[in-house]
């Protein structure tokens, strides 16, 4: 037998250029010699004829000028897509039918009255023009096509061409929930008679994932599912999947592709008899059933009766009320079972009158209903045998705060099902989808203050991010960015290599309590904001932050010397919800500073004295100036090179220097303000509080003050360097002194920070670290290490 495919299809989305265009492509991309392709009713509005029949019953007097209208469309999309030498013929096919359709509305008019069989006709014949458009679409791109009615349709037809193109009265499934008439059912069938080879099911909603993407947006495509883990998703509210038009299919093993319409170079998923072994995946999706009820059947009179469950489920088929959901408990004490919730009232009532001699003797305490439900199933066929699936399901929607009301797992472990309450369904699908499908160091990333420093880190999140994921496990996702008017917010993640791109196109107004929220969304397993700016009041929010499950990463001093009492509860937050909060960068950029005194305090070392320079601005300043060349001009210099601040007051105001001392005071222990310590600034007083612009004019007032210390620091035979100090007593400073050449201080050259620890272990020879203390690429790289070092707390192979 020569190799056959059969195709289901919406008519609708063939009736423009691009429909036409993509169709042949598609057709054109398969292996199979023979292709057959059963088109669904028309739906498309400007096109169908079915309310053309509902105007007539009505007698409304538009209906004339509505099926002039449509004559004309139909007109325009032919003369649009044939060339001249195809129009004509096809014209005439569609000219002939509206004539035939006039007096069939007339009849209509007169009966007032559309039977069944007058709907399917005019069905048929629109769609049958839609079959003959596309046939000369595709003869006229030299692919042999013929159209034909459903009923006509035979092997040799199909094997006397390469594309066939079926319409008619399509058959449906027995049991089919779908409402409208669509044509998988029939492909299916079609391909069982022929049996084809394979059958693709077209829809124009979106690919097969593992849960539904507007309650889960990281939900991920399902690239192959048995039959059972088909039908039990499809019964689940899957809407790609109609569990009916798999049978034929089934019946005779025939694989069925389930393909979006919207992507064609996706090739979709397959669905066969037992799906692909190789698939490491237990649970294949997550699938949802909203507005369900639950009817309670409680009485010890129940215990050990035998028919009690055959008595209350005949009651409910009687009654046509579907059960989609049964549990029972192992006393026979109480049984429950979900029904839609528009039947809850009669399923209740037909339980009452079912057993209202139970209830009149109390054999049965209670018959309740509860409304407002969900039933959440997990569907994967590797799920039998496998120990700690249910438990890993249930666990998560504890951690998640998901009340379980009643559970439902059948014998072949195929499907496990939960009724929850409905306010908690998106929480719970995003929380299960995390824990099965999400690496367990997925970071959703929220990053504010793109500039220097921040736009670097994202660059170097770039070159790495796929590294870290592949070795180490590594996911992180950029999911907002934001500055101090605008935001950026992906629900999956931005490519950081595109971020300003995006940003200038796509940004919106800053709404920081909607970033919060967006960056802490409980389907991802952690999550994280880094904060690169230098704002004080963004840095009080990281207690709330952390309350809210949200990991800190910062550069900015302004928390760590907050006040004692913002600080402390800062940590105490910390501790309490098990949340990191991290800020190696805010005394040393990239050196191992905090890291280093934590491990010498924590491993029982004393410390007697921290001293260090600590400003990679003030070191460069220093150790560049010799008098030769005028200090202003060297500030000058530092601002446009990037290494100050943009106001250099801050630099040269020692309050950097100043809140780094704070920082590592409190580290050790002390109490410590910053309005305690004496900072010994640079800039004179008059020049403290002008503006920005009358400071860079006036800079050069700096010069013989800074010269006249550079001389008597010369003549001693020192170097000056700007020193912070904090001794055993927590006693802290920021001065500018001078230090003898032997001195690591004088030693240090450019951007370089000394930072020197004076311990019980180091009291002869202090521990000295040195290394580059400005730049923002080594401040980035020390916020990077801090997302590695959260990583490994949260369990990455690093």
């Amino acid at each position: 037998m020569k190799a056959v495919r059969i195709h289901a299809l919406e008519s609708a989305t063939v009736v423009s250029k691009a429909g036409c265009d993509r169709f042949v492509r598609l057709i054109r991309s398969y292996d199979e010699t023979h292709q057959v392709v059963v088109l669904s009713p028309l739906k498309e509005p400007s096109l169908e004829l079915g309310s053309l029949l509902n105007l007539a019953k009505m007698r409304d007097e538009r209906l004339w000028s509505v099926q002039e209208e449509r004559f004309k469309a139909w007109g325009v999309v032919i003369e649009t897509l044939l060339p001249i030498s195809l129009t004509s013929k096809v014209m005439e096919r569609i000219k002939n039918g509206f004539s035939d359709m006039e007096d069939l509305l007339r009849s209509v008019w007169l009966v007032e009255e559309v039977s069944g069989g007058v709907q399917r006709h005019t069905e048929r014949l629109a769609t049958s023009w839609v079959a003959d458009l596309v046939c000369h679409w595709a003869l006229s791109h030299e692919i042999d096509a013929q159209i034909a009615d459903w009923a006509h349709v035979t092997e040799s037809l199909v094997h006397n061409h390469q594309l066939l193109l079926v319409y008619g009265d399509l058959p449906q499934g027995e049991a089919t929930t779908v409402k409208t008439v669509r044509s998988e059912y029939a492909a299916s069938a079609l391909a069982a008679k022929l049996e084809a080879d394979g059958v693709t099911f077209w829809n124009t909603t979106s690919l097969l994932k593992s849960a539904d993407e507007r309650e889960v947006p990281s939900a991920r495509v399902i690239r192959s599912l048995s039959y059972a883990e088909a039908s039990e998703l499809s019964f689940f509210g899957s809407p790609i999947i109609d569990p009916q038009a798999l049978l034929p299919a089934i019946r005779k093993e025939i694989d069925v592709q389930l393909r979006y319409w919207g992507d064609e170079k996706d090739p979709g998923s397959i669905v066969s008899r037992d799906g692909n072994g190789s698939d490491g995946d237990r649970v294949k999706g997550f699938s949802i059933i909203h507005d369900m009820a639950l009817i309670n059947v409680e009485g010890s009179g129940m215990s050990g009766v035998v028919g009690t469950a055959s008595r209350l489920f005949s009651a409910m088929r009687r009654a046509g009320i579907s059960v989609t959901l049964i549990s029972q408990a192992s006393s026979e004490y109480s049984i429950c079972f979900a029904v839609p919730q528009s039947q809850m009232d009669t399923a209740r009532q037909t339980a009452c009158d079912e057993f209202a001699r139970e209830l009149d003797e109390k054999l049965i305490q209670s018959i309740e209903a509860q409304r407002n439900l969900a039933i959440l199933a997990a569907v994967g066929k590797r799920m039998t045998g496998q120990a700690g699936i249910a438990g890993k399901f249930f666990s998560s929607l504890g951690r998640a705060g998901v009340n379980v009301i009643a559970i439902a797992q059948g014998s072949s472990e195929t499907n496990i099902s939960a009724v929850i309450r409905s306010e908690d369904s998106k929480r719970a699908l995003r929380a299960l989808h995390a824990r099965f499908f999400l690496s367990k160091q997925a970071l959703s990333v929220g990053l504010i203050g793109p500039g220097s420093i921040g736009s670097t880190l994202l660059s170097q999140i770039a070159s790495e991010s796929e590294r870290l994921k592949s070795q180490f496990g590594l996911d992180i996702h950029i999911r907002g960015i934001a500055n101090s008017k605008k935001m950026l917010l992906d629900r999956d993640g931005i490519d950081p290599s595109m971020w300003r791109e995006r940003f200038d196109a796509e940004a919106t107004d800053l709404d920081l309590e909607q970033f919060v929220r967006h960056i802490g969304a409980t389907y991802f397993p952690h999550s994280l904001i880094i904060d690169c700016t230098t704002s004080s009041d963004l840095a009080l929010m990281y207690n709330r932050w952390l309350e809210r499950g949200i990991h800190v990463i910062t550069p900015n001093k302004k928390a760590g010397t907050a006040s004692m009492e913002y600080y402390n509860s800062l940590f105490e937050t910390a501790l309490r919800t098990g949340r990191r909060f991290l800020y190696e960068t805010t005394v040393g950029a990239a050196l191992p500073v905090i890291g280093t005194l934590q491990d010498l305090v924590q491993t029982g070392d004393r410390i007697h004295r921290i001293e260090g320079i600590v400003s990679g601005t003030l070191a460069w300043l220093f150790s560049t100036y010799d008098a030769t060349v005028p200090f202003s001009t060297l500030v000058r210099q530092a601002k446009e090179m990037g290494y100050t601040e943009p106001d250099p007051r801050d630099d040269l105001s020692g309050m950097d220097v100043g809140r780094k001392v704070v920082i590592l005071a409190r580290e050790i222990g002390h109490t410590v303000e910053v309005d305690d310590i004496p900072i010994d600034s640079l800039v004179p007083e008059d020049l403290q509080h002008v503006s920005l612009e009358e400071f860079m004019s006036r800079l050069d007032e700096l010069d013989p003050i800074m010269e006249q210390h550079y001389l008597r620091a010369k003549a001693e035979g020192k170097t000056l360097r700007y020193v912070g100090t904090v001794d055993e007593e927590g006693r802290c400073s920021a001065a500018l002194g001078s230090f003898a050449s032997s001195h690591p201080f004088a030693q240090a050259g450019g951007t370089d920070n000394v930072i020197c620890f004076i311990t019980d272990r180091y009291r002869t020879q202090p521990l000295v670290v040195q290394g580059p203390g400005a730049g923002r690429e080594v401040t980035a790289g020390g916020v990077f290490s801090d997302i590695l070092r959260l990583a490994a707390y949260l369990g990455a192979r690093l």
